[in-house]
């Protein structure tokens, strides 16, 4: 997530370059076509761009906003994690034995180290391995890329780790670990009934929390509807110089300054609205997928280290890990 002020002009338009460049060529074969002898003045009535436009506009949109909707549920299910375990880490340090709360504690935090690694996987339809993302990805760096499941969790889990890691789903693997313990514990009698009532309801809500982020994580944007979205706005973005050049031309017949030099003029206004088209299409498919790690996704590195700041904070424990600060202005 980007954490600065904004993004530079710059930086957008190196991200986003690809669509200039078509939009060039596009525009440079409209000239060449309506200078060729047989067809020349062939063109796309203005009327039809307009309609096209307006459509191609109204798509784009509801895509967004769409788009938009799924990235903002996204971090208010991290900003609830947050919550649920600062509620967690608090039942747990004041109503069960020091040895007892660290073990409930850990196994929330291996919880959340397996959450994350699982929502930074990659998926076929994601779009992190797209030439623009994967150069821009350059800027900054995502923890699980430098680290492993097995590596983070088996210090916070010890002798459970193993059977984690040779679960299909460890997340989920960690509740049901979660969930043993604390009906072990009030077997026990090691809690009181109302704090048991209110432990289970946060393993409710974890598990709550955790079907949320593999719904995001494992269904995507409707498919139908991005690769419609995307096609009707290549469709506009091509035929939109076959409807500009020939005003242009016309322009420079009636006695513009540059005469019939006016026609160049299509290239860098039939560019520039197509790459207002084009990269609004793009920010939208790069954003419908918060978790995989992309600029604009939810930062959910840094959010779970400092949820393990926290918590570790609340044990008592020294050496406390250092917080994941922002790299060139992104969050991840």
């Amino acid at each position: 997530m980007h954490v600065g002020r904004s993004y530079r002009l710059i930086d957008f338009a190196l991200w986003s370059r690809r669509s200039v460049i078509y939009m060039l060529v596009v525009s440079l074969l409209a000239i060449g076509v309506y200078h060729i002898p047989g067809i020349a003045g062939f063109s796309v009535p203005w009327p039809v761009v307009i309609m096209l436009g307006t459509t191609v506009s109204l798509i784009a949109g509801f895509k967004n906003a769409q788009v938009l909707a799924r990235s903002g549920e996204a971090l208010q299910l991290f900003a609830q994690i947050s919550a649920s375990s600062r509620v967690w880490a608090s039942l747990c340090r004041d109503f069960a034995d020091p040895d007892t709360a660290r073990a409930l504690i850990h196994r929330h935090l291996a919880w959340l180290t397996a959450l994350r690694f699982s929502l930074r996987r990659p998926m076929p339809w994601e779009t992190m391995a797209r030439p623009s993302n994967a150069e821009f990805r350059k800027r900054y760096h995502i923890a699980e890329d430098e680290s492993s499941l097995q590596t983070e969790i088996r210090p916070l889990l010890m002798a459970e780790a193993e059977m984690v890691l040779e679960a299909r789903h460890p997340a989920p693997q960690v509740l049901d670990l979660q969930t043993r313990h604390l009906n072990q514990l009030f077997k026990e009698s090691a809690l009181p009934p109302q704090i048991y009532g209110e432990l289970m309801k946060s393993m409710r809500e974890m598990h709550d929390l955790q079907s949320r982020a593999d719904r995001i994580k494992n269904n995507p944007y409707p498919r139908q509807y991005a690769i419609v979205g995307t096609m009707f706005v290549a469709i506009f973005c091509t035929i939109l110089p076959f409807g500009a050049v020939p005003i242009f031309a016309d322009l420079g017949k009636s006695g513009a300054v540059l005469g019939a030099a006016t026609i160049w003029l299509a290239i860098p206004f039939s560019t520039l609205l197509g790459w207002m088209y084009l990269s609004l299409d793009q920010v939208g498919e790069s954003t419908s997928n918060p978790f995989e790690g992309n600029a604009n996704d939810v930062p959910i590195s840094q959010i779970c280290r400092d949820i393990e700041i926290e918590l570790r904070g609340m044990l008592g424990e020294p050496n406390l890990p250092a917080p994941l600060p922002a790299t060139n202005g992104f969050a991840t």
